[in-house]
């Protein structure tokens, strides 16, 4: 079923451009939030006494309900309102940053953490939908992506920079700072998004798919983001791991006899669905163990500072800033599949030279071609995998769909530093026990630890061979579809069919282009 578009939407077209600009400020803003917490980690202990296992759940309790409430957050947005659940989870997001940088204790400042994730779990899905239901033009909506993937690597890249520059005044502004601009984006969403509420099935009529599901999901990011600290073998890990199962397993059967499942499954037998997510959450599983890991090689080897080893980024910045808007026009006429495959290559040359990472080596000479190149490869990848996986979302599924590319983008970075982290470990103790200097256990554990990557990247490239095939450009798709209409073009002919309109950015056989 093409995607429904309100005629709100349709009779202001301008309009869409500045609901583009309010969800990417706020998808920033939590792109951001994610990434800050790594470089404030010593002013977080010495200011509130935050143990070392305190540090730890200051990332992981933001992940796990960030991550395991993001389908219920999804589908409350087509269930509820895009606009309104856009807005509760602004409101939460932002009261917690606030209680966040008031916060005097572990216990206060890891609840306010867990407040900021289950707000981001229905801030992102919401986002993303309104995306797919205010651009109903696929090439329209391709620049939209284009901006839409552009800001999670800016984002991620841009919070080591403000981090570091933040924790030199003081660690509070790192939260505060989302006060005044949540606030702001509140006010503009209010006026800007007018979108009618859907008149379908409540929730509440799937509460069993609720529990289920939402907490097999939980228990699924809490096995994976604990592993890494506990080992895959511990107890606790391996347990929730096997009730994450069971709970999956069942929520599955749940959502087959349910009137109004959380999460249709007809998704999972969409193929345009399946390979946007996957690339999504391969992707991240790549991404996020370069931006957890290489700082500890920039501070533990070369000696950076936090603000240092943010501006290392900023090549990463400077290639998502100029590349998206191109690759926004190329992808209508490439299609996605090039340019992911592309994207895949630029991963190659990265992963391969932090494989050989060195002790010691200038800026110029190793980290500015890698982090530019790291900044190319995740443009040519974050921007298809979004258009490739909305590509069929009906009116009534965009915030399950979105929801889903999201979930896999949280589980890949989860999965991807869980496993990196491990490896590196598991190396690092092996070569200190032999004696050698820290400097070169580090490093080598490193180089162990980014070998890892390599499995995701192979498995990346396949996705995108056989995932992504059969998803063309739009001319293409339009001129098979209009010569099949009345009034289509004679064959062989450069002339456009008599009422063609403008085509899909992307489509994946055999269903037909979304469209208005």
């Amino acid at each position: 079923m093409p995607l429904q578009v309100s005629s709100p939407t349709t009779e202001a077209p301008a309009r869409r451009w500045w609901i583009l600009g309010v969800v990417s400020v706020a998808q920033f803003v939590i792109a951001i939030d994610s990434a800050i917490i790594n470089v404030m980690g010593p002013e977080l202990q010495s200011a509130i006494g935050l143990s070392t296992t305190g540090l730890t759940w200051v990332m992981n309790i933001y992940v796990l309900l960030f991550g395991g409430l993001l389908l219920l957050g999804g589908r409350l947005s087509d269930t509820i309102g895009r606009r309104e659940v856009f807005l509760a989870g602004l409101g939460l997001f932002t009261l917690a940053s606030l209680a966040a940088g008031l916060a005097d204790s572990e216990a206060a400042l890891l609840t306010a953490r867990a407040a900021q994730g289950v707000g981001a779990a229905a801030l992102s899905p919401a986002s993303l939908s309104i995306l797919v239901t205010v651009f109903p033009d696929p090439k329209e909506r391709a620049k939209a992506f284009g901006v839409w993937g552009a800001v999670i690597g800016i984002g991620a890249s841009v919070g080591t920079i403000l981090g570091g520059a933040i924790v030199n005044v003081d660690w509070r502004w790192a939260f505060w700072i989302n006060v005044p601009v949540g606030v702001l984006l509140a006010a503009a969403a209010v006026a800007l998004v007018k979108l009618p509420r859907p008149a379908g099935d409540r929730p509440a009529k799937d509460l069993a798919g609720a529990v289920t599901g939402t907490a097999g999901v939980l228990l699924l990011v809490y096995a994976i983001v604990t592993s890494s600290d506990e080992g895959w073998t511990d107890w606790k890990v391996a347990g929730s791991f096997v009730v994450a199962a069971l709970l999956l397993v069942t929520f599955v059967a749940v959502e087959r006899r349910s009137p109004a499942p959380l999460v249709p499954l007809r998704l999972f037998r969409t193929r345009s669905v399946v390979a946007g997510s996957l690339g999504e959450f391969l992707t991240a599983a790549m991404m996020m163990p370069i931006f957890f890991l290489l700082p500890l090689w920039m501070q533990g080897v070369l000696g950076y500072s936090p603000l240092q080893t943010g501006l290392a980024y900023l090549p990463v910045s400077i290639a998502l800033l100029v590349l998206a808007p191109i690759a926004s026009q190329v992808i209508t006429k490439t299609g996605p599949r090039s340019m992911y495959l592309v994207g895949t290559v630029a991963f190659v040359g990265v992963i391969v030279a932090l494989t050989q990472l060195p002790v010691h080596k200038s800026y110029w000479g190793f980290l500015l071609p890698v982090t530019a190149a790291f900044g190319v490869g995740l443009v040519l990848c974050l921007i298809p995998t979004p258009v490739v996986g909305t590509s069929q979302a009906t009116d009534e599924d965009s915030g399950s769909t979105s929801a889903l590319l999201n979930a896999s983008t949280q589980l890949g970075a989860a999965f991807g530093i869980a496993v990196a982290v491990s490896v590196m470990n598991n190396r690092m103790t092996d070569v200190a026990a032999s004696g050698a200097h820290h400097d070169v256990a580090l490093v080598e554990g490193l180089q162990s630890g980014f070998t890892v990557l390599l499995v995701f990247l192979v498995l990346s490239i396949a996705n995108g061979v056989v995932g992504f095939r059969g998803i063309r450009p739009a001319g293409q798709q339009a001129d098979e579809a209009d010569a099949t209409e009345p009034g289509a073009a004679e064959p062989g002919s450069t002339k456009p069919a008599v009422g063609q309109q403008g085509a899909p950015a992307a489509v994946a056989e055999p269903a037909a282009p979304t469209g208005v």
